[in-house]
């Protein structure tokens, strides 16, 4: 490994280190961003090219290059870490220039979140079959996605601490490690005491566990668990593809916003940093209502 790749790698680490200090950005995000920077760091390398060296056209040829793989969504945090990497590069005095400043992400058209309906809600939650120990935890597990809209790594990563049932309430962790505290109606409480009282026990099988939903042997359940159960769970009622463990979270949002919901406390409940985040649910409700108002007018 040469010198020069050496303290350019090193750059990157220190880069990513201030990043996790002080932009209170996930984990997850953050080892993006690296892997942005260190892939356009080897395409430098092809070029020879030093990753101090850059100029904004160079930095154009990469995008180009790139983008014809990438989703534009893709190719935006790809340009944001750079972005991002060079304006640290330039504060640091590492560069004399900052060769991004002018580099401008791609606008594309948001495809708006599937939503699902009250009544293929109640479809989804009678699945499970809840005469069943992994069912009735399944069951626990969809009521409280929808009457809470966790995100599903929030989900998997509660404690059992973090449920407080007398207050109807779960404290979650979310992203960039903040805390917040999430409502939850009557209807998950029932579920949730049925899953405490009975399933979890047997799931345990005299072992303990921090995690509020396990396993087999208690063990704690991955992302990709979630994931495959509300995959398997919506192709039943034909949803196919379009159903995800964060359709519940769009649709927790969507049908506050429907019933009346400040946005300002729909930003608090999802734990969005910001509020044009949280916009988005004012066009899912406005596409919602001009459907009805297309199929119930006379003069639509």
């Amino acid at each position: 490994m040469s010198r020069g790749y050496k303290l350019e790698t090193e750059l990157i680490e220190k880069f990513c280190g201030v990043l996790s200090l002080e932009s209170g950005l996930s984990r997850n995000t953050i080892l993006a961003y690296r892997a942005d920077i260190i892939d356009f760091n080897f395409w430098l390398k092809e070029k020879e090219i030093a990753i101090s060296e850059v100029c904004e056209s160079l930095i154009s040829d990469y995008f180009n290059c790139v983008r014809k793989t990438l989703k534009v969504s893709t190719l935006n945090r790809k340009i944001s870490s750079i972005k991002k990497f060079y304006l640290w590069m330039d504060r640091e005095k590492h560069i004399t220039t900052n060769p991004s400043s002018r580099i401008k992400g791609l606008k594309f058209s948001q495809k708006l979140a599937f939503v699902l309906t009250e009544k293929q809600l109640l479809t989804l939650f009678s699945i499970p079959n809840t005469e069943t120990t992994n069912g009735l935890r399944d069951r626990a597990i969809l009521e409280l996605m929808y009457a809470s809209g966790l995100r599903v790594s929030e989900l998997v990563s509660l404690k059992y601490t973090d449920c407080l049932l007398l207050e109807k309430a779960v404290l979650v962790s979310g992203k960039g490690r903040k805390e917040r505290v999430v409502p939850f109606g009557d209807d998950a409480v029932f579920w949730i005491e049925k899953y405490l009282s009975s399933s979890r026990p047997k799931l345990l099988k005299n072992k303990s566990s921090d995690f509020f939903f396990v396993g087999k042997s208690g063990r704690k359940l991955s992302r990709q668990f979630i994931w495959k159960l509300v995959r398997e769970l919506g192709s039943q009622v034909g949803l196919q593809n379009d159903c995800t463990p964060h359709t519940f979270r769009h649709t927790f949002a969507t049908h506050l916003l429907n019933n009346g919901a400040d946005l300002r406390a729909i930003q608090l409940l999802l734990g969005h940093a910001d509020i044009s985040t949280t916009q988005i649910y004012t066009k899912i409700a406005l596409d919602n209502l001009k459907q009805i108002y297309a199929k119930h007018h006379p003069r639509a």
